[in-house]
């Protein structure tokens, strides 16, 4: 299973590197060009799109469920990943055809 709803995913990543908070971020930065969090985000949003687009999964359910408890920011951070709402992204990609329950 995913880890996507465990709390503080940044101070986990950190305390398993053994870097000073500051170094693993400026390190984690440097490698991949996302601040830890961006990526974190980046990552749970991916994988709320795939669950839109094959299930018909209430969005708060896969809010939650990709680690988001406040929905509105899950909202909100897909939007500014995405450029779209997820209800407006399930309608365009949804694998599930026309009848597909839309929230």
């Amino acid at each position: 299973a995913l880890n996507y709803a465990a709390p503080n995913p940044v101070q986990a990543m950190t305390d398993l590197s053994g870097l000073p908070s500051r170094t693993f971020s400026r390190r984690f930065q440097s490698a991949t060009g996302r601040s830890p969090i961006d990526y974190v985000q980046a990552l749970r949003i991916e994988e709320a799109k795939q669950m839109l687009e094959t299930s018909a999964d209430p969005v708060d359910e896969i809010s939650a469920e990709v680690g988001y408890q406040d929905a509105a920011a899950f909202r909100r951070t897909f939007r500014k990943l995405s450029g779209t709402t997820p209800a407006d992204y399930r309608r365009r990609f949804s694998r599930l055809g026309v009848g597909a329950q839309v929230n």
